[in-house]
């Protein structure tokens, strides 16, 4: 990597590969593994790396793999459980699984669901983007959900060998918090603290996160507490991690915790609010290149999607060029407030169903978060046919 580290990426991570390494270009099947491997070993013998580097959920695996075969910095010591939703409650909780947790291969396991689990939600066991993760109350909507959500799942191709089983928690109570983490050595160096907007059940499909967290100092220590926790069970060793944390009366429960960085509009969250590249700051601790500090807030922001629902039709925002023309407003996707326009289906299943994404920077937290839902609350979504 240390080659390479100023090379941007040409493509998106699920098949890794840099514009201007010409014939060293390696395309990674995570289906085929074992001959990216060897090619990537090649390369490694005649111009050594010095990391991999990976910032997407379905590249978690392949890229641990790489790392431990080259001989680099292992990612996490355990791939397979930081994709798994199954595995990594069970490591994250011991005997103690909190919350509760079955695992559904197949319609007759939904049997193994408890009376006393409801309200509780079913979700793809490899899934991310809030695909297919619904809200249950009782027996008849779980069969129900499990059904259409699972015909849903299944058709989706996957490039990351993964299957189609469910599994299904009982529903956590609480705010919910997200916490960035770069680790080195299996140490955290610092953790970034934000807060997620309420998701509207059943579809659990994020609308928005504000950064940095307002809660109270305490109430942050027990979210990073937490987080570390998580971080040394799943044995995760080097680079970012995106743990979601729900805090409920002073208890903190994680969720989930990814061994990337967290993805979407994340990266201009950062950019934003530290002036920080996460990418950057992660090559830089890897090669020595800069002293990597904890970062300093810079600005107070918001992040929210405009997210539709109902039958599939093309859809646009009406007003779209009025409520991005504050300088405080950043139009993340798509680009440009003329590309705000396509097919969209519903009800919301993920973010797909998202109509556009957009960050606003405030003097403080509550002015950024309170022109940003001004914004949502003020949007016109015309559907074509209505």
């Amino acid at each position: 990597m240390a080659l390479y580290a100023s090379l941007r990426p040409r493509t998106e991570f699920t098949y890794a590969s840099f514009s201007a390494l010409g014939p060293d270009v390696v395309h990674v099947d995570p289906r085929h593994l074992d001959a990216s491997i060897r090619r990537c070993a090649d390369m490694h013998r005649m111009a050594p790396f010095t990391a991999v580097l990976n910032r997407k959920e379905k590249c978690v695996v392949p890229a641990a793999l790489l790392a431990t075969a080259l001989g680099l910095p292992p990612i996490t010591s355990e791939p397979n459980v930081a994709r798994d939703k199954f595995a990594m409650r069970r490591a994250l909780n011991g005997a103690d699984v909190i919350p509760r947790t079955t695992l559904v291969r197949e319609a007759g396991d939904l049997e193994l669901v408890e009376a006393d689990m409801f309200p509780c939600v079913i979700k793809p066991r490899f899934g991310f983007n809030s695909r297919s993760a619904v809200l249950v109350t009782d027996h008849g909507e779980l069969a129900s959900a499990y059904a259409e959500q699972h015909a849903r799942y299944a058709a989706i191709p996957k490039q990351d060998g993964t299957n189609s089983d469910f599994v299904c928690e009982e529903l956590v109570r609480g705010s919910e918090h997200t916490v960035e983490t770069l680790v080195k050595d299996g140490l955290p160096l610092f953790h970034l603290v934000s807060d997620k907007l309420p998701m509207t059940p059943p579809f659990f499909v994020e609308i928005g996160d504000d950064m940095p967290s307002r809660l109270p100092a305490a109430d942050q220590r027990i979210c990073r507490v937490a987080t570390e926790r998580a971080i040394q069970a799943l044995g995760i060793r080097n680079g970012w991690t995106h743990t979601e944390v729900k805090l409920d009366g002073g208890r903190a429960v994680v969720i989930e915790c990814a061994a990337r960085m967290g993805g979407g509009y994340f990266e201009n969250l950062f950019a934003l609010a530290y002036d920080l590249n996460r990418l950057r700051m992660l090559i830089d601790l890897h090669v020595g290149s800069h002293a990597v500090a904890p970062p300093e807030i810079r600005r107070h922001v918001a992040a929210r999607r405009i997210v539709v629902s109902g039958p599939s039709r093309y859809r646009a925002l009406e007003n779209a060029a009025t409520l991005f023309s504050d300088p405080r407003v950043t139009l993340v996707w798509p680009s440009a407030v003329s590309h705000i326009d396509r097919e969209l289906a519903g009800p919301p299943h993920d973010f797909n169903n998202t109509l556009c994404e957009f960050i606003v920077c405030g003097r403080s937290g509550m002015e950024a978060a309170a022109l940003a839902d001004e914004i949502v609350a003020s949007a016109v979504v015309r559907t074509q046919g209505s």
